[in-house]
Protein backbone atom coordinates (compact mmCIF):
# COMPACT_ATOMS: atom_id res chain seq x y z
CA UNK A 1 0.00 0.00 0.00
CA UNK A 2 1.16 3.84 -0.30
CA UNK A 3 1.04 6.70 1.62
CA UNK A 4 2.69 10.48 1.91
CA UNK A 5 2.67 13.00 4.54
CA UNK A 6 0.71 15.89 4.64
CA UNK A 7 3.46 18.03 4.76
CA UNK A 8 7.28 17.69 3.97
CA UNK A 9 8.64 18.19 7.51
CA UNK A 10 6.65 18.67 11.18
CA UNK A 11 8.30 19.75 14.60
CA UNK A 12 9.76 16.97 16.37
CA UNK A 13 7.50 15.79 19.30
CA UNK A 14 4.33 17.36 17.71
CA UNK A 15 1.41 15.89 15.30
CA UNK A 16 2.24 14.38 12.24
CA UNK A 17 -0.45 13.89 9.50
CA UNK A 18 -0.17 10.74 6.70
CA UNK A 19 -2.69 10.55 4.03
CA UNK A 20 -3.37 6.44 2.79
CA UNK A 21 -4.25 4.91 0.12
CA UNK A 22 -7.85 3.98 0.34
CA UNK A 23 -9.79 0.83 0.90
CA UNK A 24 -6.64 -0.93 3.19
CA UNK A 25 -6.49 -2.15 7.00
CA UNK A 26 -3.18 -1.38 8.36
CA UNK A 27 -0.91 -0.22 10.94
CA UNK A 28 1.68 1.91 11.11
CA UNK A 29 5.59 1.64 12.45
CA UNK A 30 7.87 4.72 12.77
CA UNK A 31 11.60 3.78 11.56
CA UNK A 32 14.91 5.65 11.66
CA UNK A 33 17.92 5.76 9.38
CA UNK A 34 20.58 3.79 11.75
CA UNK A 35 24.73 3.89 11.67
CA UNK A 36 24.55 0.80 9.34
CA UNK A 37 22.75 0.82 6.25
CA UNK A 38 19.11 -0.07 7.67
CA UNK A 39 16.56 1.58 9.20
CA UNK A 40 15.90 0.62 12.60
CA UNK A 41 12.74 0.62 14.86
CA UNK A 42 12.02 3.48 16.66
CA UNK A 43 8.68 3.56 17.99
CA UNK A 44 5.14 2.87 17.17
CA UNK A 45 2.65 5.72 17.13
CA UNK A 46 -0.09 7.03 19.60
CA UNK A 47 -3.27 8.04 16.97
CA UNK A 48 -4.80 11.41 18.22
CA UNK A 49 -7.32 12.14 15.11
CA UNK A 50 -8.40 9.41 13.32
CA UNK A 51 -10.28 11.29 10.89
CA UNK A 52 -12.07 9.57 8.32
CA UNK A 53 -10.76 6.19 8.99
CA UNK A 54 -11.80 3.68 11.55
CA UNK A 55 -9.48 2.81 14.13
CA UNK A 56 -9.43 0.02 16.69
CA UNK A 57 -7.11 -0.82 19.69
CA UNK A 58 -5.88 -4.25 19.49
CA UNK A 59 -3.88 -5.89 21.85
CA UNK A 60 -2.08 -2.49 22.41
CA UNK A 61 -1.93 -1.77 18.36
CA UNK A 62 -3.15 0.77 16.56
CA UNK A 63 -5.32 -1.13 13.40
CA UNK A 64 -6.45 1.48 11.10
CA UNK A 65 -9.25 1.00 7.95
CA UNK A 66 -9.59 3.82 5.37
CA UNK A 67 -12.53 4.05 3.57
CA UNK A 68 -13.10 3.13 0.22
CA UNK A 69 -12.79 5.75 -2.55
CA UNK A 70 -10.58 6.46 -5.91
CA UNK A 71 -7.15 4.85 -5.59
CA UNK A 72 -5.29 7.32 -8.00
CA UNK A 73 -4.88 10.71 -8.91
CA UNK A 74 -2.83 13.04 -11.24
CA UNK A 75 0.23 14.38 -10.31
CA UNK A 76 0.04 17.53 -10.60
CA UNK A 77 -3.08 18.05 -7.74
CA UNK A 78 -3.03 16.89 -4.55
CA UNK A 79 -4.04 13.10 -4.18
CA UNK A 80 -6.99 13.64 -1.29
CA UNK A 81 -6.53 10.40 0.56
CA UNK A 82 -7.91 9.62 3.67
CA UNK A 83 -5.93 10.88 6.26
CA UNK A 84 -5.03 10.64 10.47
CA UNK A 85 -2.93 12.51 12.75
CA UNK A 86 -0.63 11.04 15.06
CA UNK A 87 2.70 11.64 17.44
CA UNK A 88 5.32 9.30 17.95
CA UNK A 89 4.87 7.05 20.81
CA UNK A 90 7.27 8.19 22.85
CA UNK A 91 8.45 11.16 24.34
CA UNK A 92 12.45 11.56 23.16
CA UNK A 93 11.40 12.22 19.74
CA UNK A 94 14.84 14.69 18.23
CA UNK A 95 14.87 16.26 14.80
CA UNK A 96 16.12 13.80 11.86
CA UNK A 97 14.54 12.33 9.16
CA UNK A 98 12.32 9.35 10.32
CA UNK A 99 10.08 6.65 7.88
CA UNK A 100 6.79 5.81 8.53
CA UNK A 101 6.02 2.17 7.42
CA UNK A 102 1.83 1.40 6.59
CA UNK A 103 1.83 -2.78 6.69
CA UNK A 104 -1.59 -4.62 6.19
CA UNK A 105 -3.06 -6.60 8.83
CA UNK A 106 -6.06 -8.25 9.66
CA UNK A 107 -8.78 -7.66 12.13
CA UNK A 108 -7.03 -8.97 14.75
CA UNK A 109 -4.07 -6.99 14.37
CA UNK A 110 -1.95 -9.89 12.65
CA UNK A 111 0.18 -8.89 9.41
CA UNK A 112 -0.50 -10.12 6.11
CA UNK A 113 2.50 -9.92 4.09
CA UNK A 114 6.56 -10.40 5.23
CA UNK A 115 6.92 -6.16 5.65
CA UNK A 116 4.51 -6.18 8.28
CA UNK A 117 6.06 -9.35 10.23
CA UNK A 118 9.52 -7.88 9.91
CA UNK A 119 7.90 -4.44 11.29
CA UNK A 120 6.39 -6.10 14.60
CA UNK A 121 9.54 -7.62 15.18
CA UNK A 122 11.12 -4.61 14.88
CA UNK A 123 13.42 -6.00 13.06
CA UNK A 124 15.58 -4.03 10.40
CA UNK A 125 14.41 -2.58 6.88
CA UNK A 126 15.53 -1.47 3.87
CA UNK A 127 14.44 1.86 2.07
CA UNK A 128 14.50 0.08 -0.80
CA UNK A 129 12.24 -1.40 -3.85
CA UNK A 130 9.92 -3.15 -2.91
CA UNK A 131 9.39 -2.60 0.37
CA UNK A 132 9.94 1.63 -0.20
CA UNK A 133 6.34 1.73 -1.75
CA UNK A 134 4.99 0.99 1.62
CA UNK A 135 7.16 4.21 3.48
CA UNK A 136 6.53 7.25 3.73
CA UNK A 137 9.70 9.99 4.67
CA UNK A 138 8.66 12.35 7.81
CA UNK A 139 11.65 15.21 8.49
CA UNK A 140 10.96 16.12 11.99
CA UNK A 141 12.29 19.56 12.92
CA UNK A 142 13.71 20.62 15.82
CA UNK A 143 11.57 22.86 17.95
CA UNK A 144 14.30 24.98 18.66
CA UNK A 145 17.80 25.02 17.16
CA UNK A 146 19.66 22.71 18.74
CA UNK A 147 22.61 22.54 16.79
CA UNK A 148 25.36 24.24 14.32
CA UNK A 149 24.51 23.24 11.17
CA UNK A 150 20.75 23.19 9.74
CA UNK A 151 20.72 20.06 6.91
CA UNK A 152 18.18 20.72 3.82
CA UNK A 153 16.39 17.70 2.44
CA UNK A 154 15.75 18.34 -1.19
CA UNK A 155 11.98 17.26 -1.23
CA UNK A 156 11.62 19.16 -4.56
CA UNK A 157 14.25 17.41 -6.06
CA UNK A 158 12.61 14.29 -4.99
CA UNK A 159 9.28 14.52 -6.24
CA UNK A 160 10.54 16.84 -9.46
CA UNK A 161 11.69 13.22 -10.82
CA UNK A 162 8.62 11.24 -9.78
CA UNK A 163 6.48 10.37 -12.26
CA UNK A 164 3.67 8.53 -9.99
CA UNK A 165 0.09 10.32 -11.05
CA UNK A 166 1.21 10.27 -14.77
CA UNK A 167 4.14 12.45 -14.92
CA UNK A 168 7.19 14.12 -13.46
CA UNK A 169 9.36 16.96 -14.87
CA UNK A 170 11.09 14.81 -16.86
CA UNK A 171 9.84 12.48 -19.86
CA UNK A 172 9.72 9.06 -17.98
CA UNK A 173 10.27 6.80 -20.99
CA UNK A 174 9.73 3.24 -19.45
CA UNK A 175 6.04 4.21 -18.96
CA UNK A 176 6.00 6.93 -21.34
CA UNK A 177 5.04 9.67 -19.00
CA UNK A 178 5.39 13.25 -20.54
CA UNK A 179 7.21 16.06 -18.54
CA UNK A 180 4.91 18.61 -17.03
CA UNK A 181 5.72 21.34 -15.23
CA UNK A 182 3.86 21.69 -12.19
CA UNK A 183 4.00 18.51 -9.48
CA UNK A 184 2.06 18.10 -6.70
CA UNK A 185 4.18 17.26 -2.56
CA UNK A 186 1.09 15.68 -2.09
CA UNK A 187 1.27 12.31 -3.33
CA UNK A 188 3.29 9.46 -2.61
CA UNK A 189 7.26 8.57 -3.71
CA UNK A 190 8.27 12.36 -2.20
CA UNK A 191 11.80 10.44 -0.67
CA UNK A 192 10.65 6.96 -0.56
CA UNK A 193 9.02 4.30 -3.03
CA UNK A 194 9.38 7.10 -5.42
CA UNK A 195 8.79 6.20 -10.02
CA UNK A 196 10.97 6.90 -12.02
CA UNK A 197 12.00 6.65 -15.93
CA UNK A 198 16.03 7.07 -14.75
CA UNK A 199 18.35 3.98 -15.46
CA UNK A 200 19.38 1.99 -12.45
CA UNK A 201 22.72 3.30 -11.31
CA UNK A 202 25.61 1.13 -12.47
CA UNK A 203 27.74 2.41 -9.04
CA UNK A 204 25.10 1.70 -6.62
CA UNK A 205 22.45 -0.41 -7.72
CA UNK A 206 20.14 -1.63 -4.98
CA UNK A 207 19.03 2.18 -4.13
CA UNK A 208 17.27 4.45 -6.57
CA UNK A 209 18.30 7.87 -7.81
CA UNK A 210 16.70 10.93 -6.50
CA UNK A 211 15.59 9.03 -3.40
CA UNK A 212 16.65 9.14 0.49
CA UNK A 213 18.27 6.02 0.18
CA UNK A 214 20.64 7.15 -2.27
CA UNK A 215 22.44 9.58 -1.45
CA UNK A 216 21.35 11.51 1.59
CA UNK A 217 20.84 8.44 4.09
CA UNK A 218 24.93 7.64 3.33
CA UNK A 219 25.62 11.12 4.27
CA UNK A 220 23.50 11.07 7.52
CA UNK A 221 25.29 7.28 9.06
CA UNK A 222 28.50 9.20 8.31
CA UNK A 223 27.42 12.45 10.05
CA UNK A 224 26.11 9.84 12.98
CA UNK A 225 29.59 8.18 12.96
CA UNK A 226 31.49 11.19 13.37
CA UNK A 227 29.00 12.70 16.25
CA UNK A 228 28.45 15.63 13.76
CA UNK A 229 24.93 16.99 15.27
CA UNK A 230 22.46 18.66 12.55
CA UNK A 231 19.10 20.00 13.12
CA UNK A 232 16.50 18.50 9.99
CA UNK A 233 14.49 20.81 7.79
CA UNK A 234 13.47 20.81 3.98
CA UNK A 235 13.91 22.87 1.19
CA UNK A 236 10.44 24.70 1.80
CA UNK A 237 11.52 25.68 5.26
CA UNK A 238 14.27 27.29 3.59
CA UNK A 239 11.87 28.88 1.16
CA UNK A 240 9.76 30.27 4.42
CA UNK A 241 11.66 32.68 6.79
CA UNK A 242 9.10 31.43 9.83
CA UNK A 243 10.16 27.73 9.90
CA UNK A 244 13.56 27.96 9.49
CA UNK A 245 16.39 30.93 11.45
CA UNK A 246 19.05 30.79 9.45
CA UNK A 247 20.65 33.13 12.27
CA UNK A 248 20.71 30.82 14.85
CA UNK A 249 23.18 28.34 12.54
CA UNK A 250 26.81 28.42 11.88
CA UNK A 251 26.58 26.27 8.82
CA UNK A 252 24.06 24.89 6.30
CA UNK A 253 24.53 22.02 4.71
CA UNK A 254 23.37 20.25 0.92
CA UNK A 255 24.18 16.38 -0.01
CA UNK A 256 23.47 14.49 -2.79
CA UNK A 257 21.19 15.87 -5.83
CA UNK A 258 19.48 19.28 -4.56
CA UNK A 259 18.84 20.99 -7.88
CA UNK A 260 15.55 22.85 -7.40
CA UNK A 261 15.47 26.44 -6.19
CA UNK A 262 13.17 29.17 -5.12
CA UNK A 263 14.24 33.12 -5.63
CA UNK A 264 13.30 33.14 -1.86
CA UNK A 265 15.18 30.30 -0.93
CA UNK A 266 18.60 31.63 -2.98
CA UNK A 267 17.78 34.94 -1.32
CA UNK A 268 17.70 33.82 1.98
CA UNK A 269 20.79 31.46 1.25
CA UNK A 270 22.85 34.71 0.02
CA UNK A 271 22.14 36.65 3.23
CA UNK A 272 23.08 33.84 5.29
CA UNK A 273 26.28 33.91 3.35
CA UNK A 274 26.37 37.50 3.01
CA UNK A 275 26.20 37.94 7.13
CA UNK A 276 28.77 35.25 8.02
CA UNK A 277 27.24 31.74 7.79
CA UNK A 278 28.60 28.90 6.05
CA UNK A 279 27.50 26.54 3.35
CA UNK A 280 29.06 23.25 2.94
CA UNK A 281 27.77 21.56 -0.30
CA UNK A 282 28.47 17.92 -0.83
CA UNK A 283 25.92 18.13 -4.10
CA UNK A 284 25.90 18.31 -7.64
CA UNK A 285 23.94 20.03 -10.18
CA UNK A 286 23.10 22.26 -6.76
CA UNK A 287 20.27 25.49 -7.06
CA UNK A 288 20.49 24.95 -11.24
CA UNK A 289 16.98 24.74 -12.15
CA UNK A 290 14.45 27.93 -10.47
CA UNK A 291 10.91 26.81 -9.01
CA UNK A 292 7.98 28.26 -6.99
CA UNK A 293 6.08 26.98 -4.36
CA UNK A 294 2.29 27.50 -4.22
CA UNK A 295 1.02 26.49 -0.88
CA UNK A 296 -3.09 26.84 -1.56
CA UNK A 297 -5.48 28.11 0.99
CA UNK A 298 -6.61 26.99 4.07
CA UNK A 299 -9.97 25.71 3.39
CA UNK A 300 -8.64 24.01 -0.39
CA UNK A 301 -4.31 23.34 1.44
CA UNK A 302 -2.44 22.29 -1.64
CA UNK A 303 1.44 22.00 -1.66
CA UNK A 304 2.91 22.47 -5.43
CA UNK A 305 5.87 22.85 -7.14
CA UNK A 306 6.72 24.65 -10.41
CA UNK A 307 9.42 24.59 -12.83
CA UNK A 308 10.01 28.19 -14.22
CA UNK A 309 12.60 27.58 -16.69
CA UNK A 310 15.19 25.22 -18.11
CA UNK A 311 17.51 27.21 -15.49
CA UNK A 312 18.62 30.29 -14.07
CA UNK A 313 19.15 33.35 -16.45
CA UNK A 314 23.28 32.64 -17.38
CA UNK A 315 23.79 30.50 -14.58
CA UNK A 316 24.20 32.94 -12.11
CA UNK A 317 23.26 30.25 -9.21
CA UNK A 318 27.74 30.15 -9.91
CA UNK A 319 27.80 33.92 -8.24
CA UNK A 320 26.09 32.35 -5.08
CA UNK A 321 27.93 28.64 -4.69
CA UNK A 322 30.55 29.16 -6.88
CA UNK A 323 29.97 26.38 -9.14
CA UNK A 324 27.07 25.98 -11.62
CA UNK A 325 25.95 22.29 -13.85
CA UNK A 326 25.86 24.98 -16.66
CA UNK A 327 29.44 24.28 -16.74
CA UNK A 328 30.08 20.91 -16.30
CA UNK A 329 28.79 17.33 -17.33
CA UNK A 330 26.24 15.12 -16.94
CA UNK A 331 26.19 11.20 -18.19
CA UNK A 332 22.91 9.35 -17.70
CA UNK A 333 22.74 6.50 -20.00
CA UNK A 334 21.00 6.15 -22.88
CA UNK A 335 17.16 5.04 -23.54
CA UNK A 336 16.94 1.97 -26.93
CA UNK A 337 13.62 0.81 -26.80
CA UNK A 338 14.12 -2.15 -29.48
CA UNK A 339 17.49 -2.68 -27.31
CA UNK A 340 15.80 -3.32 -24.08
CA UNK A 341 15.39 -0.18 -22.52
CA UNK A 342 18.68 1.77 -20.55
CA UNK A 343 22.18 1.33 -22.59
CA UNK A 344 25.64 2.90 -21.84
CA UNK A 345 25.04 3.17 -17.90
CA UNK A 346 28.41 2.98 -17.18
CA UNK A 347 30.46 6.35 -17.60
CA UNK A 348 33.72 6.89 -18.05
CA UNK A 349 36.43 6.71 -15.54
CA UNK A 350 36.93 10.60 -14.83
CA UNK A 351 38.49 12.13 -11.62
CA UNK A 352 39.89 15.31 -10.53
CA UNK A 353 43.02 16.37 -10.71
CA UNK A 354 44.70 18.23 -7.88
CA UNK A 355 45.21 22.01 -8.25
CA UNK A 356 46.12 23.01 -4.59
CA UNK A 357 47.47 20.68 -2.10
CA UNK A 358 48.41 23.16 0.43
CA UNK A 359 44.89 24.12 0.52
CA UNK A 360 42.96 23.19 3.95
CA UNK A 361 40.59 21.49 2.82
CA UNK A 362 43.18 18.62 1.40
CA UNK A 363 44.92 19.25 4.92
CA UNK A 364 45.96 15.24 5.76
CA UNK A 365 45.32 13.86 2.33
CA UNK A 366 48.49 13.12 1.00
CA UNK A 367 47.61 14.40 -2.24
CA UNK A 368 50.20 16.50 -4.59
CA UNK A 369 49.38 18.94 -7.35
CA UNK A 370 48.36 16.91 -10.39
CA UNK A 371 47.67 13.93 -8.66
CA UNK A 372 44.34 12.46 -9.57
CA UNK A 373 41.50 11.22 -7.35
CA UNK A 374 38.37 9.28 -7.71
CA UNK A 375 38.47 8.21 -11.36
CA UNK A 376 38.08 4.42 -10.54
CA UNK A 377 35.27 5.00 -8.19
CA UNK A 378 33.65 7.45 -10.96
CA UNK A 379 33.22 9.85 -8.29
CA UNK A 380 32.60 12.89 -10.74
CA UNK A 381 28.83 12.62 -12.21
CA UNK A 382 26.03 11.45 -13.06
CA UNK A 383 26.56 14.71 -13.10
CA UNK A 384 28.64 17.38 -11.91
CA UNK A 385 29.03 21.54 -11.98
CA UNK A 386 32.07 23.80 -13.22
CA UNK A 387 33.69 26.97 -13.28
CA UNK A 388 32.05 30.28 -15.31
CA UNK A 389 34.27 31.48 -18.04
CA UNK A 390 34.48 34.52 -15.85
CA UNK A 391 36.28 34.60 -12.31
CA UNK A 392 33.67 34.55 -9.54
CA UNK A 393 36.55 34.33 -6.76
CA UNK A 394 35.87 30.63 -6.45
CA UNK A 395 38.98 28.89 -5.57
CA UNK A 396 39.28 25.42 -7.58
CA UNK A 397 41.05 22.55 -5.67
CA UNK A 398 40.37 19.77 -8.39
CA UNK A 399 39.67 20.06 -12.14
CA UNK A 400 38.19 17.42 -14.43
CA UNK A 401 39.71 17.30 -17.79
CA UNK A 402 37.19 18.32 -20.75
CA UNK A 403 34.00 15.82 -20.49
CA UNK A 404 33.87 15.01 -24.25
CA UNK A 405 30.51 13.36 -24.42
CA UNK A 406 28.25 14.24 -21.71
CA UNK A 407 25.67 16.35 -21.37
CA UNK A 408 27.00 19.93 -21.47
CA UNK A 409 30.81 19.05 -21.66
CA UNK A 410 32.23 21.49 -19.51
CA UNK A 411 34.81 20.67 -17.22
CA UNK A 412 33.98 19.44 -13.55
CA UNK A 413 35.36 21.19 -10.52
CA UNK A 414 35.37 21.47 -6.71
CA UNK A 415 36.92 23.57 -4.25
CA UNK A 416 36.05 26.99 -2.22
CA UNK A 417 34.48 30.41 -2.08
CA UNK A 418 36.08 32.65 0.30
CA UNK A 419 35.04 36.28 -0.38
CA UNK A 420 36.88 39.06 2.16
CA UNK A 421 35.42 42.19 2.79
CA UNK A 422 37.65 44.89 4.01
CA UNK A 423 35.41 46.23 7.26
CA UNK A 424 32.64 44.66 8.87
CA UNK A 425 30.63 41.36 8.76
CA UNK A 426 32.80 39.18 6.86
CA UNK A 427 30.82 36.27 4.41
CA UNK A 428 31.03 32.77 5.35
CA UNK A 429 32.87 30.16 3.19
CA UNK A 430 31.22 28.43 0.51
CA UNK A 431 32.68 24.52 0.34
CA UNK A 432 31.45 22.97 -3.41
CA UNK A 433 32.07 19.41 -4.09
CA UNK A 434 30.82 20.01 -7.04
CA UNK A 435 29.67 16.07 -7.76
CA UNK A 436 26.00 14.18 -6.97
CA UNK A 437 28.06 10.80 -6.09
CA UNK A 438 30.57 12.47 -3.03
CA UNK A 439 28.11 10.66 -0.50
CA UNK A 440 28.05 7.69 -2.44
CA UNK A 441 31.81 7.41 -3.13
CA UNK A 442 32.20 8.74 1.51
CA UNK A 443 30.57 5.66 2.73
CA UNK A 444 32.26 2.90 -0.03
CA UNK A 445 34.99 1.78 2.50
CA UNK A 446 35.96 -0.16 -0.61
CA UNK A 447 36.36 2.65 -3.00
CA UNK A 448 39.83 3.20 -3.84
CA UNK A 449 39.52 7.31 -3.06
CA UNK A 450 37.20 6.92 0.07
CA UNK A 451 40.18 8.02 2.49
CA UNK A 452 40.84 11.33 0.24
CA UNK A 453 37.20 11.60 -0.10
CA UNK A 454 36.71 11.08 3.97
CA UNK A 455 39.28 12.95 5.28
CA UNK A 456 38.27 16.53 2.78
CA UNK A 457 35.18 15.74 4.30
CA UNK A 458 36.25 15.83 7.82
CA UNK A 459 38.67 19.04 7.11
CA UNK A 460 35.33 21.06 5.86
CA UNK A 461 33.37 20.63 8.87
CA UNK A 462 36.36 21.10 11.52
CA UNK A 463 36.88 24.48 9.73
CA UNK A 464 33.59 25.66 9.02
CA UNK A 465 32.54 24.61 12.48
CA UNK A 466 35.74 26.21 14.49
CA UNK A 467 35.26 29.41 12.02
CA UNK A 468 32.32 30.98 12.68
CA UNK A 469 33.58 34.59 11.35
CA UNK A 470 31.56 37.38 12.70
CA UNK A 471 27.95 35.66 14.05
CA UNK A 472 27.01 34.69 17.20
CA UNK A 473 27.18 30.48 16.82
CA UNK A 474 26.20 27.89 18.80
CA UNK A 475 28.83 25.33 20.23
CA UNK A 476 28.32 21.92 17.78
CA UNK A 477 26.59 19.35 20.30
CA UNK A 478 26.66 15.38 19.44
CA UNK A 479 23.60 13.96 18.55
CA UNK A 480 22.24 10.51 20.34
Amino acid sequence: MMLYPLAPAYDAGGVFELAVEPGRRFSIAIYRQGVGEALVFHCSIHVEDRGALHCDRVSGQWVLTSPRGRTAARCDAAWLWPSFRFRFDRADVATGVYVAVAYEVRASGEPVRSLGRRCTGHEPLYGLPPDSKSMAMLVARPPRPSASIAYIVPVATYQAYNSIGGGGFYYDPVRRAKPVTTVTLLRPGGGLGAQFGEPVDPYEPHSPRQQFPHWDAKFVRWLQAKNIACDFYTDLDLDESDRLDLAKYCCVLSVGHHEYWSRRMRSRMAGFIANGGHYAIFSGNTCYRPVEFSRGSPHAPDLRVTRLAENWPGHDESDLIGLSYGYGGGWWGQWRLLRGGWIRRERPAVGFRVEDASHWALAGTQLKNGDIFGAEDRLVGYEVDGLPPTPNGFHALGMTSVLNGWDVGGRGAFGVLERATGTGVQPGIVFNAGTTDWARVLMDAHAESHAVVDRITSNVFERLLANPSNRNRQSVTAQA
